[in-house]
């Protein structure tokens, strides 16, 4: 399948020199699945409720089961964050089996993280640095965030995070590896084909797979792992076709070649751009660029936009495709680092990043028998849309919860939902996303009211503006960003009522649950944690959890000190 040069000209020709053509089906299929998402959606209509998961009779389970071609305690459907979960679960003693419709581990984004966050996988027991050493690419001396601004933009310079490049390819291979070796069972090319439960709580969860040969293989599992990403069918099912509230389009590539100096708009090996527009909106979007450097001179640029689904109405601007973004970013890539036509790119980095609006551990009831994590679990942050570091920072906290709940043997009860990354103060960024789109007035409006925010940010301080970014926000923080931006800019209050017109209800129902979630960590701290923890231990099981997830949750925002 290839690219049409008539309509998308430097995009195929960009990829017929990187030998791309193998991922334009993978973007074709993408960019299908979300056009009939955001149909449907503009219409009113529920998103297609598929129907993997089902619960049957203990006879009709009795039969299926007949075919059993493994049995143990996890079968993980999906490799990319799950290979990670995977191996951390193994570790813990469980037998585990893993599979994909592709390669186990093969990725299509690159990911960058801070290194306070890859330390928890240090501290997990499973890795070293000596071997994390082997896939880091890069470590830069600070980050940049900066909003277009024709006189003196504000830059906020954010050393401690996202400062470090991941190969990610090398990451999951060496994953893979150490898994093997654990006894875990790896399987390539296989489909999700159902899940069934039966009606005896008993019974293990049955995994239907096809291969590619057009076989059937059924797995046995106590837990069935959903690590298909934003557009799982079972995450589709969990949520009987309730929309997203947002999606992060998203395109790039490996290059290299660009020019290199320590000027704002050239290519320096020590610094990341995290979050960087170097124009007003184009084609009604306001584009944003991240690049982080790799190996040597490489450079990993992504151009996205942030789009809001509205239920029953139309955006009424363009939202460019994957193949439509692609073209713009090779177009426009340029007037973001100047290569002087000298660039190479090496591969494609692409997806669609969606987010759900969610202020609750559980925001739909799980699936019997099913825990989503990664994407799936629809718990990444509505304002950076990252699902590696929340996935990495959050991974003792939920492998800990899960092998804790399974040897309780509680796994098919309402108690696996309390595995989760959920972050409160991550969650309430959805309001911040609103903002980073184009609202009517001028073209310049997002990059004006972003410049005025990042000056807040800067006049609180680095560390301030660092918790933000990297997902330990406070109440207190929230708070002074709040009046902070109202005293620095007072058109945010029509712009407010603008933007988020009856959502501002929303808003207020979360803020004020988001004041009594800090209020309940202030009278953690007051008791103590560690008093906390030897509480729970004296607790029944279900409130001994109940108590640990709450506790897990504020260790990982940083809220127990």
């Amino acid at each position: 399948m290839a690219i049409d040069p008539t309509r998308y000209p430097l995009t195929a020709a960009a990829f017929d020199r990187m030998g791309a053509d193998d991922h334009v089906a993978r973007i074709l299929q993408m960019d299908a699945v979300w056009e009939g998402i955001r149909a449907r959606v503009a219409s009113g209509e529920q998103l297609p409720v598929p129907q993997l998961w089902n619960v049957v009779s203990d006879a009709e389970y009795t039969q299926a089961a007949r075919s059993l071609s493994w049995q143990g305690d996890l079968v993980y459907a999906g490799s990319g964050l799950g290979l990670l979960h995977a191996y951390e679960m193994a570790r813990r003693g469980c037998r585990v089996l893993i599979f994909d419709r592709t390669e186990v581990g093969c990725v299509h984004r690159e990911w960058n993280i801070s290194r306070s966050e890859l330390q928890a996988l240090v501290d997990g027991g499973g890795w070293t640095w000596a071997e994390l050493d082997q896939v880091i690419m890069n470590e830069y001396r600070d980050g940049l965030v900066r909003f277009h601004r024709d006189n003196a933009p504000v830059t906020l310079h954010l050393p401690e995070v996202l400062n470090i490049a991941l190969d990610a390819g090398a990451l999951l291979a060496m994953t893979r590896a150490k898994l093997a070796a654990l006894g875990a069972d790896i399987v390539d090319f296989c489909t999700l084909d159902a899940v069934t439960v039966s009606t005896d709580v008993n019974q293990q969860v049955l995994v239907r797979v096809r291969t590619a040969a057009n076989t059937t293989q059924t797995f046995g599992a106590r837990v069935v792992i959903d690590g298909m990403g934003t557009t799982s069918p079972l995450s589709l099912q969990r949520f009987g076709g309730r929309p997203y509230a947002g999606v992060c389009p998203t395109v790039g590539t490996v290059a290299s070649g660009f020019v290199e100096g320590d000027a704002p708009a050239l290519h320096d090996r020590t610094v990341g751009d995290i979050l960087l527009t170097v124009s007003d909106a184009q084609r009604t979007q306001q584009y944003m660029w991240e690049g982080f450097p790799g190996r040597g001179d490489e450079l990993t640029v992504y151009l996205f936009y942030y789009d809001t689904l509205i239920p029953g109405k139309a955006l009424g601007r363009p939202s460019p495709t994957l193949l439509e973004l692609f073209e713009e970013y090779f177009s426009l890539l340029e007037t973001y680092k100047p290569s002087n036509g000298a660039v190479h790119h090496h591969k494609p980095v692409y997806g669609y990043i969606p987010a759900r609006h969610s202020l609750q551990r559980t925001e739909a009831p799980l699936l019997r028998g099913v825990l989503p994590i990664g994407d799936a679990a629809g718990q990444q942050s509505p304002l950076t849309f990252c699902g590696f570091g929340s996935h990495v920072r959050n991974l003792r906290r939920t492998t800990g919860m899960l092998d804790t709940v399974l040897r309780a043997g509680l796994e098919q009860t309402d108690a696996l939902a309390l595995v989760t990354p959920f972050q409160v103060n991550v969650s309430l960024n959805w309001v911040f996303s609103r903002f980073m789109q184009p609202w009517g007035q001028t073209d310049a409006d997002v990059n004006t009211l972003q410049h005025h925010f990042m000056g807040v940010l800067e006049r609180h301080g680095t560390a301030f503006a660092t918790r933000f970014f990297r997902d330990e926000m406070r109440w207190s923080d929230y708070h002074k960003m709040i009046l902070g931006m109202f005293f620095a800019y007072l058109p945010i209050v029509g712009i407010a009522g603008r933007v988020l017109r009856l959502r501002t209800l929303d808003w207020i129902a979360d803020y004020l649950r988001f004041t009594w979630a800090g209020a309940l960590a202030a009278g953690g701290r007051a008791v103590g944690v560690t008093m906390l923890e030897r509480i729970a231990a004296d607790l029944p099981i279900r409130w001994r959890l109940r108590l640990l997830a709450q506790i897990g949750e504020w260790r990982v925002m940083g809220w127990d000190r």
